[in-house]
């Protein structure tokens, strides 16, 4: 096996894995929870002590958001509470959490718990039409035998 072969299984394999996943829609909400998290993370610690009790809301909704991502991705036949939970993360977001990340937060989470909520995984038919498609694929790119012959 030479290695664009095993460069191309790696590829495959990989790709085989992310189309698995509520991919997209795992990362705008992750993006989400760091837009709704970056004003306190890094901050000092008079800040925190200023904010009291509403940083420890930010903690909660922001981690909490890229909590149901990570949750999502990992086991996407969990994905529909971990969904629902972070549409209600995003959407308390905008008044208990500095406008819900400058409202690029709240939107991406709610854009990504939509999506992830709405994502099916694929049929074995559909993944039977894929591999097959593949194949061909790779049949017209491989010279045949009789041609290497001639």
């Amino acid at each position: 096996m030479d290695t664009t072969t095993s460069k191309r299984s790696f590829r495959s394999r990989l790709h085989r894995y992310f189309a698995s996943r509520p991919t997209i829609g795992c990362l705008l909400l992750a993006f989400g929870g760091y837009f709704v998290l970056r004003p306190v993370v890094g901050s000092t610690f008079s800040f925190l002590a200023y904010l009291g009790v509403g940083g420890a809301q930010i903690y909660i909704l922001g981690g909490g958001m890229v909590a149901a991502a990570l949750v999502a991705f990992f086991q996407p036949a969990q994905r529909h509470f971990p969904a629902l939970m972070a549409l209600a993360f995003s959407i308390a977001s905008l008044p208990l959490a500095n406008l819900g990340g400058w409202l690029i937060g709240m939107v991406l989470g709610i854009v990504g718990s939509g999506m992830i909520f709405a994502w099916t995984p694929y049929s074995e038919r559909q993944l039977a039409h894929f591999e097959e498609r593949r194949q061909r694929k790779l049949a017209r790119r491989t010279p045949s035998s009789g041609a290497a012959a001639a």
